[in-house]
Order: structure tokens, then sequence, then C-alpha cells
């Protein structure tokens, strides 16, 4: 069986992710032959798929004039091929103290394409990984210790990145750029060991390949996508245990001992880990010697340390995952859950001093928002998937790119706009209220779905036009429930 170009291979990595005609992507180019293969190849395909591109170069101010030299390359190779390119600046000297060199280049880097992406309205950035590069992740995880959250690797689409190369080796990058004559800038740090990946790239994986297998990238890149594969199903069976067990929002969850003794143990340590993620904000993680002592508080009572100032306390039939008092000292403001019908709330819950403003919403997550007895969940589907029956103002169907910034739910504030579903303009929310006939005491209630700081919904009312799903392809299913089902739509719209 032939096989599939290198070109083709993009397209189809393209498509997978959702990248639409007409949408803007910003590439990523660092002038090395990964990236400039790849931004090659998205220019030839403009036509073709439709494509607006615009290209980005990041300068760490790390290798002096060298630096200076590839920004200047880049810059020409995209105009050469009639696009517009950005270069942004990092100071090395804003590193916090003891961060890691390469820790603090990575995150500067990705922070600074999210911001020139947002700049100029693209809805996807495209970056050159290649399945080398994902190989070498997999061993990087591997021998520093992981599970299969690590093994997953790197992500061939998160969020707007999207990495269209990612079931490309390096020997067809360097194949295609030799075929096509094309130029590309070669950094000298690539090439010193000092960096334990370009070890592994210099010495593991081709003592490997020789001795034990020739085809050891293209295995470890296929092990990186079945686990990310299993780790995706786990994680939403954690979730939907989550749903039905876990009470409470803000820094402090209840999980409930019987839901999780009844899991299998995949499920529990994935629930721990999501439930974690949700009290930290993302801020932190926990180890597999965290998760274990974590399930050794489904046998007994007792009190873990968790990182960030943290703690898990089992009493009785509930594990309470909290801030450490001495870390989080005082009231513990949206530490308030609302409450489940046939469900009274914990004797330790006490009312918050003041109800939250914002409130981060990660995909897939049902998230409550305390002013209004409700929670709302964003998640992406397939539009044969899409429940069918009469149109729901607790559910909406929105654009995919919905998902290309964070989300929040957050209240209505003084000059706050948006373009309301089949208006050709933008409008105030004061007077969409008014129009809607929404109570003024109401208004400050009702959570506003936020994507990139743009409203896209007005949750129980109206959607943005700018999100308005074109009826093919993938969409989100953006829906709202409410604490038994008591509330009634105040609106006629």
């Amino acid at each position: 069986m032939p096989k599939v170009s290198l070109v083709n291979r993009v397209v189809h990595a393209l498509r997978e992710a959702g990248v639409a005609r007409a949408q803007r992507l910003l590439v990523a180019v660092s002038g090395g032959v990964d990236s400039m293969v790849l931004l090659e190849v998205l220019a030839s395909l403009q036509d073709r798929l439709g494509l607006r591109l615009s290209v980005a170069h990041v300068h760490h101010g790390l290798r002096g004039r060298a630096a200076d030299r590839d920004a200047t390359f880049v810059v020409a190779e995209a105009a050469r091929r009639g696009l517009a390119a950005s270069v942004c600046r990092l100071d090395p000297a804003e590193r916090p103290r003891g961060e890691s060199l390469q820790v603090w280049a990575r995150a500067a880097r990705y922070a600074c394409l999210e911001t020139t992406a947002e700049r100029e309205r693209a809805s996807w950035i495209a970056v050159a990984h290649t399945q080398d590069d994902q190989a070498e992740t997999v061993l990087l995880h591997l021998l520093r210790g992981t599970g299969p959250r690590g093994l997953r690797g790197i992500p061939r689409v998160r969020r707007r990145i999207v990495r269209p190369l990612l079931a490309v080796s390096r020997a067809e990058v360097e194949a295609y750029a030799t075929e096509r004559h094309l130029a590309f800038r070669t950094d000298a740090s690539n090439a010193s060991d000092v960096y334990r990946r370009n070890r592994i790239r210099h010495h593991l994986l081709p003592l490997l390949a020789k001795d034990y297998n020739p085809r050891i990238v293209e295995s470890l890149a296929s092990l990186a996508t079945q686990l990310s594969e299993d780790e995706a199903t786990l994680t939403a069976l954690a979730n939907s245990l989550l749903d039905e067990s876990a009470r409470g929002a803000g820094p402090t969850i209840c999980l409930g001992v019987a839901a999780l003794r009844a899991a299998p143990p995949a499920v529990t340590r994935r629930a721990f880990q999501e439930t974690f993620q949700r009290v930290s904000q993302g801020r932190h993680g926990l180890t597999r010697r965290h998760l274990e002592a974590l399930r050794g508080l489904l046998a007994r009572d007792a009190v873990v340390p968790l990182p960030g100032g943290f703690q898990a306390r089992r009493d009785g039939r509930a594990i309470r995952i909290e801030p450490t008092p001495d870390a989080h000292s005082g009231s513990r403001p949206g530490d308030r859950r609302p409450t489940h019908a046939g469900r009274a709330p914990s004797p330790e819950w006490q009312p918050p001093t003041k109800e939250p403003d914002e409130i981060p919403l990660r995909p897939g997550v049902w998230t409550p928002w305390p002013p209004l007895d409700c929670r709302v969940r964003v998640r992406p589907v397939a539009r044969d998937t899409v429940p069918s029956g009469p149109r729901d103002r607790g559910r909406e169907l929105l654009r995919p790119t919905l998902l290309d910034a964070p989300l929040l739910l957050r209240s209505w504030r003084p000059g706050d706009r948006f373009r309301p579903l089949g208006m050709a303009g933008q409008k105030k929310l004061q007077d969409f209220f008014v129009d809607a006939k929404v109570p003024r005491r109401e208004r400050g209630r009702i959570p506003l779905l936020l994507t990139g700081g743009r409203i896209a919904w007005v949750v129980g009312h109206r959607i943005a036009e700018d999100f308005r799903f074109s009826g093919r392809g993938p969409a989100c299913l953006a829906e709202v429930e409410f604490v038994g089902g008591r509330h009634q739509w105040k609106t006629d719209n």
C-alpha cells in the first residue's frame, strides 16, 4: 500500500482538527527545517483549502546575532510567499528565579504566539512538531517517570494549537526540503548534548533503532496516539463520576466515598486528578505518590497534604479537597455548592461572603454558577450526535471556534456589548436585557459565557451571531441545568 504523501497528511491533519475555509492560521516559524517545510506546505495549500496565513517568529533573546539573523530570514521568507510576518522578542531577564531556561522559553513562546493570534484574529496556531518530536517526548516522559497521561506525548490539537506534521517523520521533512531546495536556518544549540532531549535525539533513539526496533520512532508515536485515545475515554468516565458524586465549587469540592470505591482504580485516579485541577485552577498537578495516598482515603479517615497549599480530608462518607487552613485562612469565597434535589448541604458548608464574578470553565466539565443555582457545560460534539428535539434555551449549538480561547463565566458589567443572533451589528447588553424584559434584579445573576473576552452566549437567552453554528462539521454544545429544574425563563425573545 503506497504511503500517503506529506502534503496529503497535512491536509488530513487540518481537516481532522476542524480547520475550515477562510479561517486564519498563524504559522509559528523558527526558521529551522521543520517550520520552513510547514510554511511551504501551508502556503501551497492556501487556494486548495481556502486558508488565510500569517507568520509569527519568536526571538528568545538567547543567541545574539544568530537569533537576529534567524528573525530577518523568517520575515524575508514570509514576504517571498506574500505573507505578513511579525517578530515577538522575549527578554530572558524576565525569567522567574529558579525556573529552568527551557521551561521559561517554552511558556513564554506559547504566550507570545497566543497574544499574536489574538491580535491578528487567527483561529489557529500551526506549529511544526514532527513524529520524531513525539517519540522524543514519550521517551523523555518515560525516563522521568510518568503514567499514561505523560505517555500521550504531544497533542495533535490543543485549543487553537494544531500540529499538522505530527504524523510525518523528520527524515520525510528533510527529504521534502531537499527536493524543493528550501532554505532554512540551523540552530547550533540543537547539536549540544547539554540538554536531555538532545541526548535522546542523538544517542538513545539511534541506539534503539539500530539494536532493537528500526521503526522505534513510529512505534512510540503510535503508542502516544493510542494512549491519548484511551486517556480521553477514562477522563470522560471520571467526569461522569464527578457529575454524579462531586459537590461544591471554587476552592473546595467534596467527593462521595461510595461512588469512588465502586469505580475502577484508573477512573478513581483520574477523578482525583480532575478534582484537584478544578480546586487549584490548573496551577498544580498530582504525582503518583499523591494519587496513591488519596486512594488510601477510601479505606480510612485521614488528611493528605497536596501541592500548592491544599489538602484532602476524609470524614466519614465524603472526601473534602480544600485549601489547608494555614494556607488560606478566613472565609473561602466560592466555597458554595448548589443544593441538588434530595440532598442537603454539608453541615460544614458556609455561605460565601461574596458571589463570584468570574469562574473559569473547562470544556466537558459542568461548572457551577452559584448566583443562579445552575451549572454550565461546553463540549465539542459531532453534528450527528447532537441531541434531537425542539429547541431548548438551555441547550445551544455553537461554532467549534468557541474553544479557540479560554472560556469563563462571568456576570454582566456596564458597557458590555455583543452581537445577538440574527442581528447585523452589536448591541449593548443592557439594551438587550430591556428588550427581552429581563427584570433589573435578575440581570446580574445571569451568567455570560465568554471566550477570549468575547460574549458567546447570554446563558439561557441568546447566543452571539459570531458563534452561530454553520450546520456542517463538528460543533460545540453549550448547556445549562438548574438545580431541581425549577428555574423559569424570564424572557420573551
